[in-house]
């Protein structure tokens, strides 16, 4: 293996402690990401973490079991922010929604975020998932700056209050979106 490219990578994910991305041949559930703590002609060992940043335990992986690796792509990028960070994922918001009526819960609630406009929301509108922040609210609808799953910037979209049938605030994946929304906009 010495002398070919994947000998460099792992070398310098060991050396430098490089984030990097691995695919196993056979295996349908993603792949692994952290830093080669040691490796041999026939093993890496892997320091993995979990897609929040945490450290997620050492993993001995065969070289033969390979197929790719990722480099300095936007997702390594991403991550080395995550574990850098991964104590802020830890802090839920100070908001917390208040509820007056009943019949007007959806209304109530986004006018509450359009005030908090820091505050990032993930949204159930007509049976899918949309994560943002609220920017402006009328009576019937509302301005949402949507967040991908990895804190990209999806542009501003305009939803129908009525077609919102769940609100999510503060777990996990919206935190990590949160974090790497302001790390693209490099307000951390």
């Amino acid at each position: 293996m010495e002398g070919t490219l994947f000998h460099e990578i792992l070398a310098k994910s060991k050396a430098e402690k490089e984030i990097i991305g691995i695919w196993q041949y056979g295996d349908d559930n993603g792949f692994l990401s952290g830093y080669v703590v040691d490796f041999n002609e026939d093993l890496v060992v892997f320091q993995h973490f979990t897609k929040y940043g945490k450290t997620d335990g050492i993993i001995t992986l065969q070289v033969a079991g390979i197929q790719s690796i990722d480099v300095k792509d936007d997702y390594a990028k991403a991550m080395e922010c995550l574990i850098e960070y991964s104590a802020i994922l830890e802090k839920e918001s100070e908001f917390k929604p208040q509820l007056n009526s009943t019949e007007e819960w959806q209304s109530e609630l986004i006018n509450q975020l359009a005030e908090n406009s820091e505050t990032l929301v993930s949204l159930e509108i007509n049976g899918g998932y949309f994560s943002g922040y609220i920017k402006k609210a009328t009576e019937t609808d509302f301005e949402m700056n949507c967040v991908g799953k990895m804190g990209e910037d999806e542009g501003n979209v305009i939803y129908r209050i009525e077609n919102v049938t769940e609100f999510r605030l503060h777990d996990w994946d919206d935190r990590k979106k949160d974090l790497l929304f302001k790390w693209r906009k490099a307000s951390l």
